[in-house]
């Protein structure tokens, strides 16, 4: 799976060994995240996405192509949910903003 962790990793000034303690793993399975060797839990992913401080989606892009919205038919009426941001940053897969315990 291709992704952004070494990117955002040397961005941040941080070694894979940092990377890891920050995630509670060890750098060993590091390494191959970012080589799109393994591919990792949604839990692993946002917390290294957490631990870099980007939402999951920068740092693992979705792949292939971007799916298309559903047509309606002619005549059914569409209603738009209200969201706050608390909630979006939840369904866009982020998790600034969330408190931590």
């Amino acid at each position: 799976m291709k992704n952004r962790v070494q990117l955002l990793r040397q961005t941040k000034h941080r070694t894979q060994t940092d990377l890891a303690a920050r995630v509670g793993v060890n750098r060993q399975c590091i390494d191959p995240v970012e080589e799109g060797r393994f591919l990792p839990s949604i839990s692993l992913a946002y917390n290294i996405a957490a631990a870099l401080e980007r939402y999951a989606y920068e740092a693992f892009p979705p792949q292939g192509p971007t799916p298309r919205p559903l047509l309606q038919s002619s005549g059914a009426s569409h209603q738009v949910s209200h969201v706050t941001s608390r909630e979006s940053s939840l369904h866009s897969g982020g998790l600034k903003g969330l408190p931590t315990h």
